[in-house]
């Protein structure tokens, strides 16, 4: 099987943990907020840095799907935006939408007013200035819409090219991100540092699909103790102490990077095989990222209402129920809306972009490339 299209269980089993990590985030902080006695502490919003594995994960995709296809062609660059559009918007606007409706139907529970809300950025995805889109989590996809934007301008350019393409991209960056300040919301999102976590995702990718898979356990324990480190150095008291900018890239970025190299690399090795509950939740993940912060914020408000607050076995409770909630949900939300939606967009995009470097479809068992590369597989998209 070609490279470009190998599944990558190893891949979809981190976004399984990356998503899980950002759910503990964000369950500890609404526990802080809504229980006298949680059982969580600050230490857990170290869970935010599933969002720089999410960002490593989509550099190495983006990489590893377009490895040895067609640059400067019209219809490849055309799919390749095409696939990134509706792997990303659609499901995202229907959670976005409920948010909304949340907002409009019920404001006095909620943290904003109707007239504070960025309505057509939210929906966009285009950058807000000093604030967050209705989804909260939708400024990562901002971040990725860009990811995406420029690397479609990448191919373009002939794939030998790639290395000092990525190597320019993170000058500018750097040298942005250092010498201007008081930028508008766009030029901020030019300049982020987080986006040299994509370019780390990218670089790896380039390695596996170089061939260079020596460095796996290596790199497996030099990330291990990093994370360790950082952990140890940064240690959070609040999700305000959370670094962010370089001190984040560094942390957690470069850490990422090292995971997603040494675990696809062992996958392919064949000295690592991710148990099938770990990938299936891998598949879930995009609708669990999208869907949790709406049901936790549902369940809290629901739990506090009808039950007494009796101490912090409490908190334990609604923790446990919220982890069942949150997969229970995302699992309905992938089989009933992410992944229909996924069929019919292959399925007009199949009209739209056929031609001759149309790909064969992948073998049974493997149909939907989303599922086995953890982003929207291209070549069969």
């Amino acid at each position: 099987m070609h490279a470009a299209i190998m599944p990558l269980h190893a891949l979809q089993s981190l976004r399984a943990v990356a998503a899980l990590l950002v759910l503990a985030g964000h369950g500890a902080q609404i526990s802080g907020r809504f229980f006298a006695e949680p059982v969580t502490s600050g230490q857990w919003t170290l869970g935010f840095a599933g969002v720089d594995l999410f960002f490593v994960i989509s550099g190495f995709v983006m990489v590893y799907i377009t490895q040895g296809k067609p640059r400067a062609d019209v219809r490849f660059i055309g799919r390749f935006a095409y696939a990134r559009f509706t792997r990303i918007y659609p499901v995202y606007w229907f959670f976005t939408a409920l948010a909304l409706a949340a907002y409009i139907f019920i404001p006095a529970t909620l943290t904003r007013e109707l007239a504070d809300l960025h309505i057509w950025q939210s929906f966009t995805l285009w950058p807000i200035e000093n604030a967050l889109p209705i989804l909260h989590v939708g400024w990562t996809l901002t971040h990725e819409m860009y990811f995406y934007a420029v690397f479609a301008l990448i191919l373009v350019f002939p794939e030998r090219w790639l290395p000092a393409l990525l190597a320019g991209w993170a000058a500018c960056v750097i040298a942005g991100s250092l010498m201007l300040d008081g930028l508008p919301a766009i030029g901020a999102l030019i300049v982020n540092p987080l986006t040299i976590e994509f370019i780390l995702g990218a670089l790896a990718g380039m390695l596996i699909c170089s061939g260079e898979k020596r460095f796996a356990r290596t790199a497996l324990v030099i990330a291990a103790l990093w994370l360790a480190a950082a952990a140890w150095l940064i240690w959070p008291e609040h999700a305000e102490a959370f670094p962010s900018g370089w001190a984040r890239v560094a942390a957690f970025g470069a850490p990422s990077a090292l995971i997603v190299y040494g675990a696809v690399s062992l996958e392919m090795q064949g000295r690592l095989k991710p148990p099938g509950w770990l990938v299936i939740l891998g598949d879930w993940s995009y609708a669990l990222y999208l869907s949790h912060l709406l049901v936790l914020s549902a369940l809290v408000r629901v739990w506090v209402s009808v039950l007494p607050d009796f101490g912090p076995l409490a908190n334990f409770a609604f923790l446990i129920m919220s982890l069942v909630a949150c997969i229970a949900v995302s699992g309905a939300a992938f089989r009933l809306l992410e992944y229909p939606a996924l069929k019919a967009t292959r399925k007009l995009g199949d009209r739209l972009f056929e031609g001759p470097h149309r790909q064969k479809r992948a073998p049974a068992g493997h149909e939907d490339p989303d599922v086995q590369t953890g982003q929207t597989g291209f070549p069969d998209r």
